[in-house]
């Protein structure tokens, strides 16, 4: 199965912001919890990928996905860890795969058949680039923060 460029892209780049460059424990900035919310036209959005990005040049992002109450949780060092304090653009999608899985046993010998399927976004694409999309966020201690993206056409 072909993995479209925006899905491989995107996937990148949380693991990027997740894992970053190894830092150890010790030396992390501390995170404060950060829950939060996205609706689309007033009804939550299941699947979507929440990034936060730093406007910091040196600062480290923090990623979550919603559940199926459009509910999401970020990450920024560990598994529901949230952000670093500070202020984040943010971008938010949900892409899906449409079309024709190449089949399974290609009757063609010479090489596999190319995978007919291509990526639609469910989302208006606005809010896929968190530097354009206008969505900002501002984390602060000592926090829980709770954020609400309420997004429209």
């Amino acid at each position: 199965m072909r993995f479209p460029r925006s899905c491989l892209l995107l996937s990148v780049i949380g693991a990027l912001l997740v894992f970053g460059c190894g830092k150890t424990s010790a030396n992390r900035p501390k995170t404060v919890k950060v829950n939060g919310v996205v609706l689309y036209n007033g009804q939550p959005v299941e699947g979507a990928l929440v990034m936060l990005v730093s406007t910091d040049p040196n600062g480290r992002g923090a990623v979550g996905k919603t559940d199926a109450s459009g509910k999401f949780t970020l990450t920024t060092f560990d598994p529901g860890d949230g952000a670093i304090p500070g202020t984040y653009n943010v971008a938010i999608s949900k892409t899906i795969l449409e079309g024709e899985p190449p089949p399974e046993n290609p009757q063609n010998t010479g090489g596999v058949e190319p995978d007919k399927r291509v990526s639609k976004d469910l989302l208006p694409p606005k809010y896929k680039v968190a530097a354009t999309s206008g969505l900002k966020a501002e984390i602060k201690e000592p926090g829980p923060v709770e954020l609400k993206f309420e997004l429209t056409d």
